[in-house]
Formats: structure tokens, C-alpha cells, sequence
């Protein structure tokens, strides 16, 4: 069943079971700092109990992707590859994806633009 939305402080989840089953949106809110890390992965681990088979983490509203957030994506993407649930990013090829580049981990990551692209990608 689908619990519909919920909010942390940082973190908004969204489930798209109706869309694909397992398959959850999270929404980084306000800068992302260590306290949004730990929330993430707090609410990550959270909807592990609901059959999570899909995260798909929208970075689109963030104004820079800095080292603190790039530290946070590289540790839910080794997180979610351990327990095998596939990890989707949505975000500008300039803001997140040239970061990504530049720290040597983009081969990671499947960078979508929007959120469509990304639940629909295989």
C-alpha cells in the first residue's frame, strides 16, 4: 500500500508505487548540510520496511552541490548498492553532474534531468 507523502525537517518522500512499484522520491529541502545526511539516511532506511526497490533522489532544487552533499550522495549510493536497491539522481548536468565529474564518482550515478525521466529510465 502506498502511505502517501511524508516530511522530515530536510527530507521530503514521496512513494511512486503508483507509478512503479518500490520506487520512492526524496527532495532535499534547504541546503544541504550534515544534519540533512542523517536524515536521509534515516528516512532511507525507513522505507527499506516498505519494500523499497527504487530511490530516486531530486537534487533540482538545490542552489549548489557542494562537498557536504557529494560526500552524502557517495554514501547512500554505497548504502543502497549493499543492499541492492537501484539509486537514481534528478539534477542539472552543471550543478550535479560537473561535481560528480570532477570528484572521479559519476560512473556511480545515472543523472536524469527530470523526474519522469528518471522513474521511466531502465
Amino acid at each position: 500500500m502506498d502511505p502517501g507523502p511524508s516530511m522530515t525537517e530536510s527530507v521530503q518522500v514521496e512513494p511512486l508505487d503508483h507509478l512503479r512499484p518500490g520506487a520512492r522520491l526524496l527532495r532535499p529541502r534547504g541546503p544541504f548540510h550534515a544534519r540533512t545526511g542523517i536524515e536521509l539516511m534515516a528516512v532511507i532506511d525507513g522505507q527499506r520496511a516498505h519494500a523499497l526497490d527504487l530511490l530516486i533522489l531530486d537534487l533540482t532544487h538545490l542552489a549548489t552541490f557542494g562537498p557536504v552533499a557529494l560526500q552524502i550522495v557517495v554514501q547512500i549510493a554505497t548504502e543502497l548498492h549493499r543492499v541492492d536497491v537501484g539509486l537514481r539522481l534528478v539534477g542539472s548536468e552543471q550543478t550535479v553532474g560537473s561535481p560528480l565529474t570532477v570528484a572521479g564518482v559519476r560512473s556511480l550515478f545515472t543523472l536524469h534531468s527530470t523526474v519522469g525521466e528518471a522513474v521511466g529510465a531502465r
